[in-house]
């Protein structure tokens, strides 16, 4: 009874993949089925490491449900927070296995994903030529993102990055530790304190 309620949940989050692809990519059908076909579910719990800073990884996911945090941690042990990857959102620290990981992943509540080795993926890209550009067009997607990101905390209030992040990731807050948000706004646990304080009086900011 397990093994049939557990392949039902598998079946619901392929057929979610399955959605995605379709609707974002121009991806034939067959192309589609082998991508699923070398997929593989995988559940995290909540603290568990994807992939890690300085080490070698070789597997990109899916993130079908939970939430990802990105960061690297620098000599001094300063938290610096790249993104936060949510459902629907792909799950990768490098496409190039031969190089480690300059960032660590880590799951922030139980997630599931569906995984894929690196290397698959690389030779299907080379294979097809539209799955070669859906993927082009992922990393310079999420590259931007990143640069946005930087530009944003470089160049505006704490309050307005503040507001930024929550239209991003409202739903996903609460499941967020405050030092890690505030990290990935450039600032302290105690200054995010002060912000939020500054937002419950300011009603038109909230």
């Amino acid at each position: 009874m397990k093994e049939d309620s557990y392949q039902k949940t598998v079946d619901i989050y392929v057929e979610k993949f399955r959605r995605y692809l379709q609707q974002n990519s121009s991806l034939q059908a067959e192309m589609i089925d082998a991508v699923i076909s070398v997929s593989k579910p995988r559940k995290y719990k909540k603290g568990e490491i994807f992939s890690k800073q300085g080490e070698f990884c070789d597997k990109w996911a899916y993130n079908c449900a939970g939430i990802f945090n990105v960061f690297s941690t620098q000599e001094d042990g300063t938290l610096f927070v790249m993104s936060f990857l949510k459902e629907d959102d792909f799950v990768r620290s490098r496409f190039d296995i031969s190089t480690p990981c300059n960032v660590t992943i880590q799951a922030l509540s139980d997630s599931v994903v569906l995984e894929f080795k690196t290397k698959v993926i690389q030779d299907m890209s080379l294979q097809n030529a539209q799955f070669g550009n859906f993927l082009r067009c992922l990393v310079e997607k999420y590259f931007v993102v990143y640069s946005a990101h930087m530009i944003q905390i470089g160049t505006k209030k704490a309050l307005d990055n503040y507001l930024i992040f929550r239209n991003n990731f409202q739903e996903d807050e609460g499941r967020i530790p405050q030092h890690v948000i505030a990290a990935y706004l450039g600032i302290t646990p105690t200054q995010l304190s002060r912000v939020r304080r500054k937002m419950s009086s300011t009603p038109q900011a909230q």
